[in-house]
């Protein structure tokens, strides 16, 4: 099964989307299932892993009802409050949602010590021991707050969205987070997401060798076996058509790794979320 491992659905309003700016209009409307699903079988990719865009249970509750109605939705990452006091009561209103296979908070939204919060450890410690995955969305200056969370799991399935957004645009800090991804590499249970590179990138005049480097630090660190192609549509228009977008990880792993393409292109998403 091929599978784009990060993309979004939303409808539109300017109140719950404010991050999307007046520059970007492309990005300005509805983006749901059957907007994607010709998309994704142009591109010859089976389904998609839909990534919650709020932080809402509300948005949980809708991603999980459009995944019943879309078979192109292959699993969920909804948001729940992780630093709840009733955590376990929350995840059990979900626990016969198979299609729900983890979570994610929007952490490059908060300071860098957020996540080592003794609250968020101990709710991620739940999400452990009731077998659900979780999205690292940070920036590149918060790797080193993040290596200090993801050492105290031996067991949650973790994944580096975007590569961790390094400064492409700017140039800058590239061997501090080289540094950085080979660390958090170190774990076994620690997958990154080879997406949203080109929106830290210089979107109207990036080339795909302005990648390289970076492709070529998170497949040496982390293995064929834990990288996972993500388009993360539709912010990725912004920068690109989805043909562009994924030809740029597709050319780097022909060229560097053709064995194992379907991994990063399908099984290991498929391993990572447990789809079936």
């Amino acid at each position: 099964m091929k599978i784009d491992a990060h993309q979004h659905f939303w409808l539109y309003n300017s109140k719950e989307y404010d991050w999307i700016s007046d520059a970007e209009k492309v990005i300005k409307h509805d983006f749901l299932p059957s907007d994607l699903a010709p998309i994704l079988r142009a591109n010859n990719l089976d389904g998609c892993v839909a990534i919650q865009a709020r932080q809402s249970l509300q948005e949980t509750d809708w991603l999980i009802d459009l995944a019943q109605k879309n078979d192109v939705i292959k699993a969920v990452v909804g948001w729940i409050d992780i630093q709840s006091n009733n955590l376990t009561e929350q995840l059990a209103k979900y626990k016969s949602f198979s299609i729900l296979k983890g979570f994610r908070h929007v952490l490059q939204g908060e300071p860098s010590d957020f996540m080592l919060k003794p609250a968020f450890i101990n709710g991620l410690k739940t999400l452990e021991q009731k077998g659900y995955t979780y999205d690292l969305l940070v920036l590149a200056h918060q790797l080193p707050h993040t290596i200090k969370l993801v050492e105290q799991f031996e067991s949650l399935k973790l994944v580096i969205d975007h590569i961790a957004k390094p400064e492409i645009l700017a140039k800058k800090g590239f061997n501090e987070w080289k540094t950085a991804m080979f660390t958090l590499a170190e774990k076994p249970n620690v997958y990154c997401k080879v997406s949203g590179m080109v929106t830290e990138a210089d979107i109207n005049h990036w080339k795909p060798e302005d990648f390289t480097q970076y492709l070529t630090v998170v497949f040496r660190a982390f293995g064929v076996k834990r990288v996972m192609f993500g388009s993360d549509w539709p912010v990725c228009l912004l920068a690109g058509e989805y043909a562009q977008i994924k030809q740029i990880i597709e050319a780097f792993v022909l060229a560097n790794y053709p064995d194992n393409f379907e991994d990063v292109f399908g099984n290991n998403a498929v391993e990572f979320y447990r789809i079936s």
